[in-house]
């Protein structure tokens, strides 16, 4: 039988698509030399190799390169692309985001330090250059944001997280032809997989030779068995622009022999080309099913279409819609409170507003009370509080706020000013109202946030000024839940337990801000910047929950 199935994806080749030139770069670094070896991409590119030569594929393996035979290797490689109608690139093993760039991993590489790492590394610019000048399609699909053995080690610039795990997401706007797939969303890590391959190439060995697949609903289908593979852990995303043209690796199959009905004479009906998915048709099919998931699936596959706008203003809008009707259903004084905290410019604001009015007491009139005589209380005992812990702290009103770093990262708060000083806290990458800010003639500032107070990088990270940075895809207001009665929940100077203890919310605490989440290394929640009255910090997001029921995981 695989005998019969190779013989006819060869034919369904045969039949029009073998008349595009193809060639492919398949690259499988696994045995690294200053980390721990990666047990799966040797299997994963010899696979994958196997599978584009079945496609007509012309195609270059190569394995566990060094720097140097990395450069070679897309040298060559760029070289017979030149001529090519398909050119792909597939490559499995480590990668790192660096300031917002993505770069490749050689197996002699040290990534002693940030510093160096960039000319150790191989930019994936360098790499997408070698498929841009395919005659139709150029393709580079990225098995590489395994959880990368570096970051621990490695010395960073300046001030800030600026090594992220997993990879950046990368805009093609502007160029036709171009199609880019990662393992996993941005910022996010892939399985190496438990079994013979990873999670990603198993998805692609099992469609990329399905017939009749166009090449954009391929990967919807990769996406789509990789998140159910893995129980939604990890979810590939890509960034396309594709031809006008519709692009199959493996042609629709011929229809199989049997009895023939024989038809009427008449006129002959037009064989349609396969449907290929246009942005505006898929954005008007997502806004027809009125479906949340529809409209996410569109801004994830076409972030740059000029309809991707519209699209996230109906999906805040469905949210206002959802959390109107859950304030009515409860109908308190803090439903109206919290509404309009979160939509202040929301479509219900006006209705929340005279509710709320409604619901509060009239103002009793003052009643004078000749207060009796009473003995002085017993004398309490009371258990002492948490050294460090504070009931209230600066408010966030000051005209400094943190600039240039990304969403995914945060500002070091250092004991002194200097990469050499212990660091003490970090700052949301959209903390404003900083305060009490005086900065030296080498950039670095001392200054006060809430309850944190010390040293940062400020000359490139801070500015008087607010709102210079995108709001978070957490921020909103949170309950803590969850928690013990008995007990509070810890508020840290840091998104992690190695801070110390600033604050503490009651187990029953409402109307928590959440400004950003974290993710950090060996914890299943993320760790949320938040203030609550007078305090302000980091809590654990295991015992933090939005109106809409859900809680800050990865």
């Amino acid at each position: 039988m695989r005998v019969i199935a190779l013989s006819l994806t060869l034919l369904l080749l045969a039949t029009g698509a073998m008349a595009d030139k193809r060639v492919a770069l398949v690259i499988g670094n696994s045995s690294y030399q200053n980390a721990t070896p990666l047990a799966n991409p040797a299997n994963d590119s010899r696979a994958m190799a196997d599978k584009l030569s079945q496609l007509g594929f012309d195609v270059m393996l190569r394995e566990n390169l060094t720097g140097q035979g990395f450069r070679v290797a897309l040298g060559e490689f760029a070289e017979k692309a030149l001529g090519a109608d398909l050119a792909v690139v597939f490559y499995a093993g480590h990668g790192i985001e660096m300031s917002g760039r993505n770069y490749l991993i050689p197996v002699d590489a040290r990534m002693n330090s940030e510093a160096t790492a960039q000319f150790e590394t191989v930019s994936l610019d360098l790499v997408l250059s070698t498929v841009q000048q395919a005659g139709k399609l150029g393709m580079v699909l990225l098995d590489a944001c395994r959880d990368n053995p570096f970051l621990g080690s490695m010395e960073r610039t300046n001030g800030t997280r600026s090594l992220s795990r997993g990879l950046a997401p990368v805009s093609l706007e502007g160029q036709s032809g171009m199609l880019i797939s990662f393992a996993a969303e941005a910022g996010q890590t892939a399985d190496d997989g438990a079994g013979e391959h990873s999670p990603y190439t198993t998805a692609l060995l099992d469609v990329m030779d399905e017939p009749g697949l166009e090449v954009g609903r391929m990967f919807r289908k990769v996406r789509a068995k990789v998140r159910e593979d893995t129980g939604g852990r990890q979810v590939p995303i890509e960034r396309m622009q594709l031809p006008d043209e519709s692009i199959y690796l493996v042609a629709a199959a011929p229809p199989q022999g049997g009895p023939v009905t024989p038809v009427p004479a008449g006129p002959t009906t037009p064989v349609l080309p396969p449907q290929v998915d246009d942005p505006l048709v898929v954005f008007l099919d997502a806004v027809r099913s009125g479906q949340r998931a529809d409209l996410e699936a569109f801004i994830s596959r076409y972030p740059d279409h000029p309809r991707a706008a519209d699209a996230r203003k109906l999906l805040l809008d469905m949210a206002d819609k959802e959390f109107w009707d859950r304030t009515l259903a409860d109908n308190t004084a803090d439903a109206y409170r919290t509404y309009l905290l979160v939509f202040s410019d929301g479509r219900f604001a006006d209705q929340a507003k005279a509710r709320l009015a409604a619901l509060q007491p009239p103002p009793n009139p003052p009643v004078v009370v000749t207060p009796p005589v009473t003995p002085a209380p017993p004398q309490v005992t009371t258990a002492p509080r948490t050294p460090g812990v504070r009931t209230a702290c600066t408010a966030l009103n000051g005209t400094w706020s943190v600039t240039n770093i990304r969403s995914n990262d945060t500002l070091f708060v250092r004991t002194g000013p200097g990469t050499s000083y212990g660091k003490i806290a970090e700052l949301p990458y959209n903390a404003n109202g900083i305060t009490n800010v005086s900065c030296r003639s080498d950039g670095w500032c001392q200054f006060t946030y809430g309850c944190i107070s010390g040293w940062a990088f400020g000359g490139k990270y801070m500015r008087n000024g607010l709102g210079g940075q995108a709001s978070s895809g957490w921020s909103g207001v949170y309950s803590v839940t969850d928690h013990p009665l008995d007990q509070k929940l810890n508020v840290r100077l840091g998104p992690g337990t190695q801070y110390d203890v600033t604050a503490e919310l009651p187990a029953t605490a409402s109307g928590v801000r959440v400004y950003d989440c974290q993710k950090e290394d060996g914890y299943r929640y993320r760790w949320c910047a938040l203030s609550w009255g007078q305090i302000n910090g980091w809590a654990y997001g295991r015992y933090l929950m939005n109106a809409r029921g859900a809680k800050p995981t990865p």
